[in-house]
């Protein structure tokens, strides 16, 4: 008996899980962490569930705070869980990202991660 109750509740909470799913982040380009000689053109952010873009953001600052976002994040075509930035970095330096996403199951999640341009 305490079998079967074991059985039925690991099958209840595996079958929960997806209900519980969030979109963080899985990957970017420029990756978290790098040192870039140049800067990039675009910022690509891959998450780990389907977002509504409309409803996520991103926000790109580099070592003075100055915005380096050149146009509006953008869907990828195919792709619900990637968002496409246009940038415009000026100078070198540690670039700041901050991002939120609001997951098509509504769950909202945000984050921040650096990279490098003009290293080595």
């Amino acid at each position: 008996m305490k079998l079967r109750l074991a059985i039925c509740a690991f099958a209840a909470l595996a079958a929960a899980s997806p209900a519980f799913a969030h979109a963080y982040l899985q990957s970017s380009t420029p990756s978290a962490g790098s040192v870039l000689h140049a800067a990039p053109k675009t910022l690509l952010i891959i998450f780990t569930e389907d977002i509504e873009v409309p409803f996520s953001g991103v926000t790109v600052t580099d070592a003075m705070g100055m915005n380096d976002v050149a146009g509006k994040p953008q869907a990828v075509p195919g792709h619900a869980n990637q968002l496409l930035v246009p940038l415009n970095i000026q100078m070198p330096g540690k670039i700041t990202v901050t991002w939120h996403a609001l997951s098509t199951d509504t769950h909202k999640t945000h984050g921040v991660f650096t990279f490098t341009v003009g290293g080595g």
